[in-house]
């Protein structure tokens, strides 16, 4: 299986792309020093010919903010942050789920009321409830700046832990409901044997795929929250002229990059143009990835393999059961 997902281009694509994304990020931190290049006033010799915000140029490839700050690197400066915050929410969320999943399987009659809770949460925007809750948080001086994070971060995962709970709870029911499984309940396998012995191989693709959908939500979730004022990354305000403060992102993570240059953009499109692009080319590769594992589970010759490969586990386990019974009867 994981042969045929590295042969497919959509996901080889999406991954070279995203891998390629965050070792330059990683390569400007560490090796680089994490510069990124200011110059409010560009001199030909002494006479000056132009003043920050900067147009997108052979110098600045996506133009400057009116500091002089060079906006290509403020972006590759805040991917590893960003992808890094995707990467662990949409983790933490996969884990709690599949947690959640295997608890939903023993419901019983809970199970109708779960559900109902859970699809409450399709109704409600789930940046606008990340605000309320934390934007009292976030502007007080009692909490560090770890503590908010902590705080925003478990908000961010734990808003799509029940409806991706029943998600794979519902996968599991339906790998369940094959032949394979009945033959090895009929075996007398145990809830946990089966799970993990016959019911996993088949759900870990499905798992891998719930991962990428969970990055693409929580990279659009940030993107929202910026629009709000939220930055995960921590917030400055930079005095842009006489009594005006705009909030700025401590990190530069894209999210913060959205929302504090939002109130330029009649001044400088360009600064919102990029963040909004950059959000864009990122969850497009992973719409690639996700397209690429679909096209790889969905091909045939695995999914028969796969079956076949159940259905001779389970056989072997008869023939076992079958002499240990012979055994016994001529012991007996």
């Amino acid at each position: 299986m994981i042969k045929m997902i590295w042969r497919q281009p959509f996901f080889l694509a999406g991954f070279l792309f995203v891998f390629s994304l965050l070792a330059f990020s990683l390569y400007h931190h560490f090796v680089m020093g994490n510069a990124i290049y200011e110059n409010q006033i560009i001199y030909e010799g002494i006479k000056p010919i132009d003043k920050a915000p900067f147009e997108p140029s052979r110098e600045y490839w996506f133009g400057s903010d009116r500091m002089g700050a060079d906006l290509f690197y403020q972006i590759i400066s805040g991917a590893k942050y960003t992808l890094g915050i995707a990467f662990v929410a949409s983790f933490l969320r996969i884990i709690l789920s599949y947690v959640g999943g295997i608890l939903l399987l023993s419901a019983g009659k809970a199970l109708p009321f779960i559900k109902g809770l859970g699809q409450s949460f399709y109704y409600i925007p789930s940046a606008l409830l990340i605000f309320v809750i934390v934007w009292p948080i976030i502007a007080s001086d009692q909490f560090t700046f770890w503590e908010k994070v902590y705080f925003e971060l478990l908000l961010i995962v734990m808003i799509a832990v029940p409806n991706t709970a029943i998600l794979i709870k519902e996968e599991i029911n339906l790998i369940q409901r094959e032949e394979f499984i009945t033959s090895a309940k009929l075996m007398g396998g145990g809830k946990f044997r089966i799970l993990f012995k016959h019911v996993m191989p088949h759900l870990w693709p499905k798992l891998v795929l719930m991962y990428l959908q969970q990055v693409i939500a929580v990279l659009l979730l940030l993107a929202h929250l910026g629009i709000l004022g939220l930055f995960f990354g921590g917030t400055v305000y930079r005095e842009y002229g006489p009594e005006f403060e705009i909030p700025v992102s401590v990190s530069n993570e894209w999210s913060g990059l959205l929302g504090g240059y939002y109130y330029q953009m009649r001044l400088a499109p360009w600064l919102v143009f990029f963040p909004v692009m950059s959000f864009a080319a990122v969850i497009m590769a992973f719409n690639f990835m996700a397209e690429g594992i679909k096209r790889a589970s969905d091909r045939l010759p695995s999914g028969k393999k796969m079956l076949k490969n159940e259905e001779r586990q389970v056989k072997h386990e008869e023939k076992n059961l079958s002499f240990v019974l012979l055994n016994e009867r001529k012991t007996s």
